[in-house]
């Protein structure tokens, strides 16, 4: 009796094991790449709300403006050489919106006569490098105007029209210095053959940085830091007010010296205004062309004349002095370029 019913069991075992293999012929689950199918669950599952978090929108601060200064009077105007009380307190407001001027000692040099030209080329003035009624009003009043206020907050912007450099840390405004970008001029012998010296508009990325002199094909750099293809930010001794290069931006040595600590492979540079055609050549200040008309005769007797003020022109220009007024001008052909 017992055999019989071992038998019956194993007989009912064997019909629900072949029962099984059918219906997983039938699914398709013979395949070795699918794993075993558990038994169908008879737990009732409760049904669940997936929650999509919240899309976080990043508020861009505004820039923090500076306060209105009073300043000295400059009078007939503050120039190279000059030194006294007046011109480190310039220095020092200067500095205060990154302007860098140099040492803020009193001693107008090349690098305050860089930062000056920065804050007439940000405002329209004309570039002379020397501290003068506009200057004095722009500085006491003085309101950035970003090129992309809502861009990364970490990034540079170069403006071909002003011919100013700025540098943003957090969406702040850290660094304001001239630059002299590509001239237009056709030129040969750089590494890519003849061609026109633009710096094309568009969002780039520093790359490579070359710490010290590097020296090229058609010059040699300062700390050059590289963001599109053979076109640099770089630092030299000469940098005109006009565009004057082959097509880097450059920059005074003393903010090369440490610019490239303030940025980084990857962060984005922004090239904006109108970029240069080809042939453009020399777009520097028009010069002012002389008078013919003949001198006028006076009763009134000359008044002494004070000492004239020493001024060194900017890079590609010659002064005229006469009496108290010192007055750069610009010669009609630039001066041989360098990168």
């Amino acid at each position: 009796m017992t055999s019989v019913v071992v038998v019956l069991v194993i007989a009912a075992a064997a019909g629900a094991y072949a029962a099984v293999t059918h219906a997983q012929k039938a699914s398709g689950a013979d395949r070795a790449s699918d794993p075993p199918q558990p038994a169908p669950s008879t737990v009732t599952r409760k049904s669940t709300t997936t929650t999509v978090p919240p899309t976080t929108t990043t508020t861009i601060p505004p820039v923090i403006q500076p306060k209105d200064e009073a300043l000295p009077d400059p009078g007939s105007g503050i120039g190279y050489g000059s030194r006294g009380p007046d011109v480190l307190i310039y220095e020092a407001r200067m500095k205060q919106l990154h302007f860098d001027p140099g040492p803020v000692d009193g001693v107008f040099d090349q690098d305050t006569q860089y930062a000056v030209t920065t804050v007439q080329k940000y405002f329209g003035l004309p570039r002379t490098g020397v501290i003068n009624a506009g200057v004095d009003l722009v500085l006491t009043h003085f309101r950035y105007s970003p090129a992309l206020p809502t861009s990364e907050p970490d990034r540079v912007e170069i403006d071909l029209d002003r011919q100013v450099l700025t540098l943003f840390s957090n969406w702040q405004p850290v660094l304001l210095t001239t630059t002299s970008t590509g001239s237009g001029e056709h030129f040969c012998g750089g590494v890519d053959g003849c061609q026109y010296a633009i710096t094309p508009t568009g969002h780039f990325h520093f790359y490579d940085l070359v710490r010290g002199w590097q020296k090229g094909k058609l010059g040699t750099m300062w700390n050059p830091y590289y963001f599109n293809g053979s076109i640099a930010v770089h630092g030299l001794d000469s940098v005109p007010a006009y565009p004057a290069s082959h097509g880097c931006a450059r920059i005074p040595i003393h903010i090369a010296d440490y610019f490239y600590t303030l940025v980084h492979n990857g962060e984005s540079v922004y090239v904006v205004g109108t970029a240069m055609k080809p042939g453009n050549g020399y777009i520097g200040p028009v010069p002012t062309p002389p008078s013919t008309a003949a001198p006028t005769t006076t009763s009134t007797p000359p008044t002494t004349a004070a000492a004239p003020t020493t001024v060194k022109p900017l890079p590609g220009t010659t002064v005229k002095t006469t009496g108290s007024t010192t007055k750069p001008t610009t010669p009609t052909t630039p001066p041989k370029k360098k990168p």
